[in-house]
């Protein structure tokens, strides 16, 4: 768990870079129950995805940034909530860099509000930094 005298506002979450092949996506599928064949069909996503491809879900994604998120938080009971606006879909056999910035400490609750987001490796945007937030606990140390 981080604490609170060591997190400050502006802070950077490392980085992290993921790969998203088709058999990572088809896993996926299989865990989520999620089977459309945008995710799996080229013939198919070659006429409805907004890529002209196969896409990955986007809650794959967003698991992939929660995971990002938990690591910094120290584990997942410190991560109090997420929320994430999709911009984009992101196409199979891309590159996520997934990131976080420290936008708010609130000492009395003793938590740390962050912008994250994930983006290719052009720079667009997957997941929006500007409306996608979590809020992780810190441990207030001495506080009484």
């Amino acid at each position: 768990m981080r604490r609170l005298e060591d997190v400050a506002i502006g802070e950077e979450l490392p980085e992290h870079f993921s790969h998203l092949d088709q058999e990572r996506v088809l896993r996926y599928a299989g865990a989520s129950g999620d089977y459309n064949r945008l995710h799996w069909d080229p013939a198919f996503a070659a006429r409805v995805s907004p890529t002209g491809g196969v896409i990955a879900h986007g809650m794959l994604s967003l698991g992939l940034l929660s995971a990002a998120v938990t690591e910094w938080a120290g584990g997942p009971e410190h991560v109090r909530s997420l929320s994430a606006s999709f911009r984009a879909p992101c196409p199979v056999e891309a590159t996520l860099r997934l990131g976080g910035r420290v936008l708010e400490v609130d000492a009395e609750a003793a938590t740390a509000t962050l912008a994250i987001w994930a983006v290719l490796a052009d720079g667009s945007a997957v997941i929006d930094r500007k409306r996608s937030r979590a809020v992780v606990a810190l441990d207030p140390g001495g506080r009484g």
